[in-house]
């Protein structure tokens, strides 16, 4: 109800609370902890001016002596950055409040990949070795099984993934292939006439299924209603049963360090277990641990698993991430840290990412929308181009929906020839050839859908996105270090939504649109910064996902610390069961 024609002295307090005030339960100065490099005053003078500016406490700056170069090695990272920043959290009583962490001018932008020690190449070497035997044994159980099946039953082959690296994924693809195969011959196994068929056919299935999958596959199938055709039960099925029930939630997840210590006997039973696929499975998860390929990442990418130690991730290849908006809670895990960098060519451009925020806040962020597209039509749910390609034409529907800017969608193959008062850019391919058809609005946010596009910021000679963006005055952009693939970039109806909904943070809408981290990505730009604040939360926001920093934290170090001591204690038990059963089958030995 309209009471006059003049603001009163209460509304107008209530406006400027409004404008200072997190957004509908966004990020707050409270929750964020900035990162300066003592080595390089223009790192401190960066961060200084950030906490001015968004009125971040004084003890919330922490700075580290670090190298001034855009790299650091595995040992260096842990040594001067993880160890010092935890402890300072805890000193100074932030561990549990802290849920965005600001990198800035001066600070690295990579973490290599770790170095092996001679020991550590050893232990890689045997698990790749047994690799290589269990899949030619279970190649050769595969073929068997088919030798059992009439032609033409067997079901087609898993269709291929998407890239695969991880050895662990690799030999859930194969073992995927095996399962059909039994599976299939199981089927025949279990047709009316088979109690009149063969019975050697009848032993030979049974014996390759143990072969295949151990007494874990015998046991689970004989307690079900699909169980093979009955055989003499072993004397000691019970034995074997017990054993079972008391190891099957001690192995999930192993290993989660090195396998040093009675590491044969670990392997051994495994097999006794669970088979060959027990076998592939355990060593294929101890390569993921030890191997350097793909186990680089970005600075700040790497800093979101701050409470995460290495064994409770694989370094290497990308990690999923738990604050993906479709992800799952995880409580009984450390939490994920959000990362952001205020960074750009020059000290001055950097400083100018918070200012130019800040203006677009005060005085709403105006211009034009783009979406460069290709008019690429998705071929299939793995035809990845094509799917982001479409999520970019959804993008521009959904911001002339939600929106009063000016939306403009290209489909043409070539790159758009100019884009005048941007407000928000989304598009592709141009691979490290900046086109400088860009006039960039203050507050304007804009990623190019590119490999390696954040290589360096500060070589005068860079020709990628992010430091030309940045040198141009863009206000927040995103990139990649290295070649990250297209699925780790936010697609850009996700992103989209959740930006102009007004709910969250930049760094929130980074992460709850980001599906990895312990990657290649990076995101350039104040954390804080929410240009659609003043609009109220549109109808698509109600259906997103908790704001990341409303997320309860917890006590991060004694979290990491109970992971830590359950990691040890399973490892213990494990053991402990395992040599009990080596000793009572030395003196009796079971079936």
């Amino acid at each position: 109800m309209c009471l006059g024609s003049r603001p009163s002295a209460v509304t107008i307090c209530v406006a400027l609370v409004w404008f200072a005030s997190p957004s509908h339960g966004a990020l707050n100065p409270q929750q964020v902890v900035i990162i300066a490099n003592t080595a390089s005053s223009e790192s401190l003078a960066v961060a200084r001016h950030y906490a001015e500016q968004r009125q971040i406490p004084r003890d919330h700056l922490i700075m580290l002596p670090l190298p001034l170069r855009d790299s650091l090695s595995r040992r260096e990272y842990e040594q001067l950055v993880i160890a010092p920043l935890r402890q300072t959290l805890r000193e100074r009583g932030l561990a549990s409040s802290i849920c965005a962490l600001v990198t800035t001018y001066g600070i690295p932008l990579r973490v290599e990949a770790p170095l092996l020690s001679d020991e550590e190449r050893r232990l890689l070497a045997d698990a790749q070795h047994r690799i290589k035997t269990s899949r030619a044994k279970l190649e050769q159980i595969r073929t068997a099984l088919a030798k059992l099946i009439p032609q033409g039953m067997q079901g087609p082959s898993p269709a291929p993934g998407g890239s695969v690296v991880l050895e662990s994924a690799k030999a859930a693809l194969f073992l995927l292939d095996v399962d059909r195969v039994w599976r299939a011959a199981l089927e025949q196994m279990r047709r009316p006439d088979a109690s009149r068929a063969d019975q050697q056919v009848i032993s030979e299935f049974l014996t390759l299924s143990h072969q295949y999958g151990g007494w874990a596959l015998l046991l689970q199938h004989r307690s079900r209603a699909e169980q093979p055709p009955a055989a003499p039960e072993p004397s000691h099925l019970s034995a074997w049963r017990t054993l079972l029930d008391r190891t099957a939630p001690l192995w999930t997840g192993l290993p989660h360090q090195p396998l040093l210590s009675d590491r044969s006997l670990l392997y051994q039973w495994a097999e006794r277990l669970f088979g060959a696929k027990g076998v592939l499975e355990l060593a294929s998860a101890e390569v993921d641990l030890l191997t350097t390929a793909h186990a680089d990442a970005s600075f700040d990418s790497e800093l979101s698993l701050l409470w995460w130690d290495p064994g409770l991730y694989a370094v290497a290849w990308r990690w999923d991430n738990p604050l993906f908006e479709e992800a799952s809670p995880q409580p009984q895990n450390p939490p994920i840290l959000m990362v952001s960098r205020l960074d750009a060519p020059t000290a001055e451009l950097a400083k100018g990412l918070v200012d130019r925020a800040l203006q677009a806040e005060r005085s709403r962020l105006d211009g034009t929308i783009y979406f460069d597209a290709r008019g690429l039509q998705p071929e299939g749910p793995v035809d990845t181009y094509g799917i982001y390609d479409h999520s970019l034409r959804e993008a521009a529907k959904l911001a002339k929906e939600e929106t009063s800017h000016e939306v403009v969608l290209d489909l043409a193959e070539r790159t758009m020839a100019s884009m005048p008062n941007v407000a928000l850019y989304i598009g592709w391919y141009r691979l490290r050839s900046y086109d400088d058809v860009f006039s960039f609005n203050p507050g304007a946010i804009g990623y190019h859908m590119a490999s390696a596009e954040a290589v360096t910021i500060h070589d005068p000679k860079e020709r990628g996105w992010c430091k030309n963006a940045l040198e141009r005055g863009i206000t927040a952009t995103l990139g990649s270090v290295g070649e990250p693939y297209l699925d780790s970039f936010p697609e850009p109806a996700r992103f989209t939504r959740l930006l102009v909904s007004g709910k969250y943070s930049l760094v929130e809408v980074y992460y709850l649109a980001t599906r990895h981290i312990s990657w290649r990505m990076v995101l350039f730009g104040d954390p804080l910064y929410n240009p659609f604040r003043h609009r109220a939360v549109s109808p698509s926001a109600s259906q997103t996902r908790r704001s990341p920093s409303e997320q309860p934290l917890g006590d991060p170090p004694a979290t990491l610390e109970q992971r830590r001591l359950e990691l040890e204690q399973r490892m213990k038990i494990l053991l402990i069961i395992l040599k009990e059963a080596e000793a009572r089958l030395s003196q009796s030995p079971l079936p």
